[in-house]
């Protein structure tokens, strides 16, 4: 589990990175994104390993927190990299963008059908439209300019 959560640590990291280089709003509304995100995921880690009859809280706490810290190894990486990768950038973005949604779609949708009632998957379903509701909003209140 923390080996995966790493990983998708440092994918975030690389994604903020890549994010500020486009644009510092951008940038701002990506790692908000990821913290809000993140924040919830890592409380859930804690938990999964704190029910292992081994884990401490202490230990817990550490083994989340450096999985966490590899985020940043992304975005010293994503600096790096999408700084000589610039004419990439576009594409990089699309891709990041691209892989958020088919999580979503994918993974996350077909699971709650699985596991609640129709009424609560529907709300699982508003929840999600009031999170896509609030990236054009953001988007449309402009931040200052417009491409």
């Amino acid at each position: 589990m923390l080996a995966g959560d790493g990983v998708h640590c440092f994918g975030d990291g690389v994604l903020i990175a890549s994010a500020f280089l486009a644009d510092l709003h951008l940038g701002v509304a990506a790692a908000l994104a990821v913290l809000v995100h993140e924040v919830p995921h890592h409380m859930g880690d804690l938990a999964v390993l704190r029910s292992g009859s081994r884990g401490s809280r202490r230990a817990a706490l550490l083994k989340v927190s450096l999985a966490g810290a590899v985020t940043a190894l992304g975005g010293l990486a994503g600096y790096v990299l999408v700084g000589q990768l610039s004419g990439l950038l576009p594409y990089l973005l699309v891709l990041a963008a691209s892989s958020f949604i088919y999580v979503a779609l994918a993974d996350l949708i077909p699971q709650l059908q699985k596991r609640l009632n129709a009424r609560e998957t529907a709300a699982q379903i508003v929840w999600l439209g009031i999170g896509m509701g609030l990236v054009v909003l953001v988007g449309e209140l402009g931040l200052g300019h417009a491409h």
